[in-house]
């Protein structure tokens, strides 16, 4: 008797540890994750099919790169919104251009090693975004050799770049902003 309620516990125990698989059709997965926020924007971002805007993006940043202002302009529309660390401009392009002359001044020896880069598309307006993740490597005003590591974002408009956001990240001994 002992061993029959030994063996019925057990198999109780087995049974009750046991569980039922859940048959999903694709609704049941996509209710069933909760965010911590609400989410406004449903619209959807895939890939893009045409590449030619990373071309533009990647030639943008090698112009960039040589100090080649004169190439790195025909990329960009007569107007042009530019979010960088710290400030933002938005005017024309060959403004753009001097300004960005008097910058590369200060980095000599500047290099940039591209980690990847993708263009997606919203489906709902059209709108495409290439954005760019890179290093740049550069000798600073101590005469140190230095780095950032940036994602770029640019926004086209009749295959020319409208709006161009860049995000820095800066180590300690770059004198940036980062924690120490």
């Amino acid at each position: 008797m002992k061993r029959l309620c030994l063996f019925t516990w057990a198999a109780l125990l087995l049974h009750a540890c046991q569980t039922t698989p859940v048959k999903s059709n694709g609704s049941n997965l996509e209710n069933s994750t909760k965010y911590a926020y609400a989410i406004t924007d449903t619209s959807q971002w895939t890939i893009a099919p045409q590449h030619n805007h990373i071309s533009n993006a990647l030639n943008v940043l090698k112009a960039y790169e040589l100090g080649d202002t004169a190439r790195l302009r025909s990329y960009l529309a007569d107007t042009i919104t530019v979010y960088y660390d710290g400030g933002e401009y938005k005017g024309g392009n060959r403004e753009l251009m001097y300004a960005l002359k008097e910058k590369l001044k200060l980095l000599s020896k500047l290099r940039i090693k591209v980690n990847s880069c993708e263009t997606v598309q919203n489906k709902a307006t059209q709108q495409e975004r290439t954005i760019i993740c890179y290093t740049q490597y550069y000798i600073n005003n101590e005469q140190h050799a230095d780095s950032t590591d940036l994602i770029d974002e640019a926004l086209f408009k009749d295959n020319k770049i409208t709006v161009w956001r860049s995000y820095a990240r800066r180590y300690a001994h770059s004198g940036g902003r980062g924690l120490r």
